[in-house]
């Protein structure tokens, strides 16, 4: 008897770090951008802190799937869900778990990485683990787009028509997305559209609409440089029609995060935006997006845990 008490004593430590360790379940996108995530089990082997976290690693196999797995892995009360692609990819994994207790973590591989670049998230694989491992957790909001959500940036106009291009091509990368923009920009035509902001009925012709929870699209472009992601506001930068003379000085603006200080563009922070009945496809979070009818958007402040640099 006091041989057995003793050896419980003796295994008990060892019990106690099994059941402490969280789990972590990684969702990766296989053809995502730039290609970082082929050797993605031997980075996580070699630099997730195993004393600490027990893992998986599953795969999409199409659209929506990272949603359907992310759902899954929030019901089973994973700690920590981790997005292994681009905007794209991370935007399809929080949706499958807005209003959880589940973090999400991200492992930024794709061609743009606005959501990782607005936290500093590293886009070397092995120090974007790291930072999993230093479990420094934060609550930001997300916003509804009809029956949708996103995280970062939505869109209509210039900007939607150049992710409905880009998604097409085969090869995907910051070379590609700067050949989609020059082979789009000269054909487009700015066009009309009708909002209700906080109630505010506005008509304008514009260049794109943005409408912005986070501050830019991806590769340090900032559209909405002013935007924060956790104060319970929505961003809406309409660019308007210009002349072809201020492309360059708007480009360098949007770069420089001086964009909302030009006079081709104005901005409204806000809650709730119902955008009446657009004809084009729209974008969210880099992705193309049909509509049919009104588009409803708004806020849901501190809906989404999220792991970040410390």
């Amino acid at each position: 008897m006091k041989w057995t008490i003793k050896l419980l004593f003796i295994l008990l430590p060892f019990f106690s770090s099994l059941e402490a360790k969280k789990k972590v379940c990684f969702i990766v996108n296989p053809i995502s951008g730039m290609g970082k995530q082929k050797k993605i089990e031997r980075t996580i082997k070699r630099n997730l802190d195993r004393k600490e976290f027990d893992y998986e690693v599953l795969y999409t196999k199409g659209p929506n799937h990272a949603t359907k797995l992310s759902a899954l892995a929030a019901g089973k009360g994973v700690h920590i869900i981790v997005a292994v692609g681009g905007d794209g990819s991370v935007n399809e994994v929080a949706q499958g778990m807005i209003g959880s207790n589940s973090a999400l973590a991200v492992i930024p591989t794709g061609s743009g990485n606005g959501f990782a670049r607005h936290f500093a998230i590293p886009t070397d694989v092995a120090k974007a683990i790291k930072v999993i491992n230093e479990m420094h957790e934060q609550w930001i909001d997300t916003v509804k787009i009809n029956q949708k959500s996103y995280l970062g940036v939505a869109g209509i106009g210039f900007d939607a028509d150049v992710s409905l291009a880009f998604s097409n091509l085969a090869t995907r990368g910051p070379a590609s997305y700067l050949f989609v923009v020059l082979s789009e920009l000269p054909l487009y035509k700015p066009q009309d559209y009708d909002l209700v902001i906080d109630g505010k009925p506005i008509h304008k012709k514009a260049f794109l609409i943005c409408f912005a929870n986070s501050k830019q699209y991806g590769n340090n472009a900032f559209i909405a440089p002013n935007a924060k992601i956790d104060d319970g506001f929505l961003d809406v930068i309409i660019w308007k029609e210009f002349p072809p003379h201020a492309a360059p000085k708007l480009v360098h603006d949007l770069f420089t995060k001086h964009l909302e200080d030009s006079k081709y563009t104005e901005s409204y922070r806000c809650q709730e935006v119902i955008l009446k009945k657009p004809l084009q496809t729209l974008h969210i979070d880099g992705e193309p997006m049909e509509a049919q009818g009104d588009v409803y958007i708004r806020v849901l402040p501190s809906s989404l845990k999220i792991i970040t640099p410390s």
